[in-house]
């Protein structure tokens, strides 16, 4: 299916922090109340989504900036100064499209295990990572989070894929590698493993980072992944 920009640009917002209808408001409207604004924009798209009650100052007009990837928008500083004091913390970084084909990485040096009936319940025999609470890494190896692939040394998971948000069509995709097992290859081979599950249940997959995980952007680059665009959150 091929999608423009605007759609997916809206898409991955939605799957991250949810929109709501709200035909009779100009600006989108967010549904994660822990988030104020989100500025997705990429050359030939934007959108700016807004925490219910909020609005720009009117002297703003968003849409007018230019596309500059690395840059605050003005639009989210102009918010911030509006906000009475309060503090706000901006966050971006680029985001992209899973193409149908990845570029296939080198083989991983660790076997990789993925959310099937069979790997779940190998699964239930590895070593929690400090970093999961055991509720959430329950609700991981089972499969209520989306589908997985995970790097394994001694009965450790030490690089994992996963979904930490969705909708009905779109999946974002999660990785941690352990600190000591970075560099070594695993994060490209498990987010192709994961891709290769969630696409049998998603239409579109995305990969957003941060501006300054440059670990990450290189998994993306790796892979072969379609530059879509920049996402900003204000918080």
């Amino acid at each position: 299916m091929s999608w423009d920009e605007e759609h997916l640009l809206a898409l991955e917002v939605d799957a991250n922090y949810g929109l709501a209808s709200a035909p009779d408001t100009p600006r989108a409207v967010l549904e994660d109340p822990s988030v104020l604004a989100v500025w997705a924009w990429s050359p030939r798209a934007r959108l700016l989504a807004l925490a219910p009650g909020l609005a720009l100052p009117s002297t703003i007009d968003a849409m007018d900036q230019e596309y500059s990837p690395g840059q605050l928008p003005g639009a989210l500083s102009c918010l911030a100064a509006s906000l009475d004091g309060r503090t706000v913390s901006v966050e971006g970084g680029p985001c992209f499209v899973f193409p149908d084909r990845l570029t296939i990485p080198d083989s991983a040096p660790l076997p990789i295990i993925v959310s099937t009936t069979d790997g779940q319940r190998a699964a239930q025999h590895l070593i929690r990572p400090d970093n999961w609470q055991p509720g959430e890494w329950n609700e991981l190896i089972n499969g209520r989070m989306g589908e997985w692939a995970m790097a394994v040394h001694d009965r450790e998971p030490v690089s994992i894929c996963f979904t930490p948000a969705s909708n009905a069509t779109a999946a974002e995709t999660g990785i941690w590698t352990r600190p000591d097992f970075r560099g070594k290859r695993l994060a490209p081979a498990v987010v192709a493993a994961w891709s290769r599950r969630e696409h049998t249940n998603k239409t579109v997959l995305f990969y957003s980072t941060t501006a300054d995980n440059h670990a990450s952007q290189s998994v993306a680059h790796t892979l072969g992944l379609t530059p879509l665009g920049w996402i900003w959150t204000a918080r």
